[in-house]
């Protein structure tokens, strides 16, 4: 009984279309006015009275084939003036039997209030005149009208029992037929097949009286099926459901076919036969779609035709309000020739004070100078302050991260001590701890990298079904943990090869699923991407990041993006810096795109955000890793040169579990002359170091050695430094502090 949502759109568009086209539209609804006039006998204002009967009996016939061709838009054209004929005739059959085909048409194509207040028109006027044949008549027509408006269930059935005795009395055997069939299917609706099965056995004995036509008998057989699915007897509802089918096949009757499959293969399900279920599922998708495209046709048409009536109309009225313009363009000649007078002396009056203005803009240019001078030196202030703030982030980063490798790497190592088994709780939490510190530090470091518009905008091709698949794989872990569902859902008219900046996007995702992947447990996360438009082979996307977590409060919505917001530290067991939708937000708005959130508590949160980029031609090189054996570190010779004491022995501690043969060089000078002396495998250079620093020990290295590796460890944001590194003869980077597995594999890599 509810109203579909695809009607809805239909509509919306159908009604965008006419506002493109008025005149079209009223030039056709013309010329189908016209055709239906053509097609009835002619009558004037001078016609008999049995010419108007004669010409409302072909009007009614013929508007009753329209109807049950499903061509409603000729119905609704000639509505007003078919209605306006029957009540000019005199004839109340014709007036209700006009209204019951416009009725029913209007109930086709969704517009339930016009059709019940013509059916409520003859339903009183019959009961005023007592003539029980009108009155059956219009509580039927009423009782179709509630049927497919949502909670008028109760009412409907009510009309249609009234109606029965009715019928009852008047013999009418076609009526009574519909009315407890339609009764029987609103009680199949109801879930009551005890009520549904008195009116099923009235209905089969009706049908045999007016000679079981099959589309009548189709939908019986239907109803039967229903019944006995409520009765969960999957067998005898099957084998009804193939009868509705069988009568169906090859006709017209394409709604109750549809109707027939849908029953067989819920029936099917309930049996849990789902390879036959499979092949019904086939079978009725091909007519649910000829279906669709059929009712979607004829309520645009239906629709054009009602608004290209009222076009008309409004045509009609725009005529007779231009011959009143006409009128009023003589009465404005008059009073332009007065404003004419009163825009010369307005123009003197502008000049007077333009002349007062200027005076008065050569002290303001004046002023103006004296703020631009106060505006520069601020800015240069500014300027000198972001610097300031660029390096003192740079430094604190640095002293932070020296340390927190050691407690990091200590930790890790003390972990893996077999005899520290009773303190690896205490272990766990110290080096959650650190790893919680290290968080914070690199979302401010990332946060202030995007206030001074820092970000290395490095455009790079990539394919996004790949890239979503490494991410959503990182989660591999935490997904497991909380027994969580990732769906990644990519839409067919998505280009894959994409080139933007794949670092921020990578970014932007990993903060989204990862928050999702926290929060929710025993969940769904569903991540999806679609194409909203494609413009100078720029693809506008838009993502979204879907959860079944526990959602958030709409007071909170607003304060989600600020910096160092929690939504409920005391109640969350996951307790984040409040960084990373900040840092969301600031990627998302200098890629220029939008984010926006949609959340209900206890059911969810919806994150949306839309990027644009280029659609790519080239192709995408595919970095395989090779596969690293550590046992290849064995017995190999590395020299760690580091000032830290902590840090030398973490890395001492990790290669020695390797076999790793290590030496230790306090700064860059002792390193030079170490790796002149000596032969080492490979050199682990720290960046920053007394007496000589690991750029410059790097470049007198290679003065004499250009092949041995050399790994540069550093705590300073990798960006600042990365092109110093490679330029100076580095062979690749490690950031501190470091994942062991990575740090191992980066040697390995650099060794083989």
């Amino acid at each position: 009984m509810k109203l579909p949502i695809r009607a809805l759109i239909l509509i919306i568009y159908c009604f965008h279309l006419h506002l493109q086209g008025q005149t079209q539209n009223v030039d056709s609804n013309s010329n189908n006015l016209n055709s239906i006039l053509d097609a009835l006998p002619k009558i004037s204002q001078d016609s008999t009275k049995a010419e108007i009967t004669t010409h409302v009996d072909a009007m009614i016939e013929l508007m009753s084939e329209e109807h049950y061709k499903a061509n409603y838009a000729p119905i609704l054209i000639y509505a007003d003036k078919g209605l306006a004929l029957a009540a000019k005739s005199n004839n109340p059959n014709h007036i209700h039997d006009t209204r019951g085909v416009v009725g029913n048409t209007l109930i086709k194509v969704k517009d339930s209030l016009k059709a019940k207040r013509l059916f409520l028109k003859s339903l009183a006027y019959a009961e005023k005149t007592n003539d029980s044949s009108l009155i059956l008549k219009s509580k039927g027509n009423l009782a179709n009208v509630y049927y497919y408006m949502e909670g008028y269930q109760s009412k409907t059935i009510s009309i249609y029992e009234e109606s029965i005795k009715i019928a009852e009395r008047l013999k009418d055997t076609t009526r009574l037929f519909i009315f407890h069939h339609n009764l029987a299917r609103a009680f199949n609706e109801n879930n009551n097949p005890n009520r549904s099965d008195y009116h099923i056995q009235k209905t089969a004995y009706y049908l045999n009286l007016i000679g079981n036509p099959p589309h009548f008998q189709a939908s019986h057989f239907h109803n039967v099926g229903r019944k006995f699915l409520l009765l969960n007897k999957p067998e005898e509802a099957i084998e009804n459901f193939k009868k509705t089918i069988a009568l169906c096949e090859n006709t017209n009757f394409t709604e109750a076919l549809v109707e027939g499959y849908t029953g067989y293969r819920e029936a099917l399900e309930l049996k849990k036969d789902y390879k036959k279920f499979y092949e019904i599922n086939k079978i009725l998708k091909v007519y649910e779609e000829g279906k669709e495209e059929s009712e979607a046709k004829n309520i645009i048409d239906a629709v054009n035709a009602k608004l290209n009536v009222e076009r008309y109309k409004n045509q009609i009225k725009t005529n007779e309000l231009e011959k009143e313009l006409l009128v009023e363009q003589a009465e404005r000649r008059n009073i332009f020739f007065i404003l004419s007078i009163a825009t010369v002396a307005f123009l003197i009056l502008i000049l007077v004070i333009t002349y007062v203005s200027s005076k008065r803009r050569k002290v303001l240019v004046e002023d103006l100078k004296i703020k631009n001078k106060q505006y520069l030196t601020a800015k240069k202030e500014s300027e000198e302050f972001a610097k300031t703030k660029t390096k003192f982030f740079a430094t604190v980063s640095h002293e932070l991260r020296t340390p927190l490798y050691g407690v990091i790497g200590l930790s890790s190592i003390l972990l893996e001590n077999e005899d520290l088994k009773k303190h690896e709780k205490d272990l766990k939490s110290l080096k959650f701890s650190a790893n919680y510190l290290l968080t914070l530090v690199n979302d401010l470091l990332h946060i202030n990298k995007i206030e001074n518009k820092n970000f290395v905008e490095e455009d790079s091709t990539f394919n996004l079904k790949t890239l979503t698949s490494r991410i959503v794989s990182s989660f591999e872990y935490i997904t497991l943990q909380h027994e969580n569902e990732i769906n990644v859902t990519l839409h067919e008219d998505v280009p894959l090869l994409l080139k933007c900046n794949q670092v921020r996007l990578s970014q932007i995702l990993m903060n989204l699923i990862g928050n999702a992947c926290k929060f929710t447990e025993k969940g769904k996360i569903d991540i999806i991407v679609e194409l909203l438009e494609i413009k100078d082979a720029i693809a506008k996307l838009k993502f979204t990041v879907k959860d079944t977590g526990p959602g958030i409060e709409k007071a909170k919505l607003t304060h989600i993006f600020n910096e160092f917001a929690q939504i409920d530290p005391a109640s969350s067991a996951y307790q984040g810096t409040g960084l990373g939708l900040p840092i969301v937000k600031k990627l998302i708005e200098q890629a220029n795109g939008t984010i926006t959130v949609e959340s209900e508590l206890g059911k969810g949160s919806t994150f949306t955000f839309t990027m644009s980029m280029h659609i790519s031609n080239e192709t995408v090189e595919q970095n395989i890793s090779p596969i690293l054996d550590f046992k290849q570190l064995e017995f190999k010779k590395v020299l760690i040169v580091e000032d830290n004491r902590i840090n030398q022995t973490v890395t001492k501690r990790i290669l020695d579990s390797e076999g790793v043969i290590c030496s230790i060089a306090e700064d860059g000078e002792k390193a030079v002359e170490a790796v002149r002396q000596s032969t080492f495998d490979l050199v682990l250079m720290d960046i920053n170091m007394p007496v000589k620093n690991g750029i410059e020990a790097t470049k007198d290295i290679r003065q004499f050695n250009t092949t041995i590796p050399i790994i540069a460890l550093t705590a300073v944001d990798i960006e600042e430094q990365k092109n110093q590194i490679f330029e100076c003869g580095m062979n690749d980077i490690i950031l501190k502090p470091y994942d062991i597995d990575l740090f191992k594999k980066t040697i390995a890599a650099n060794l083989k």
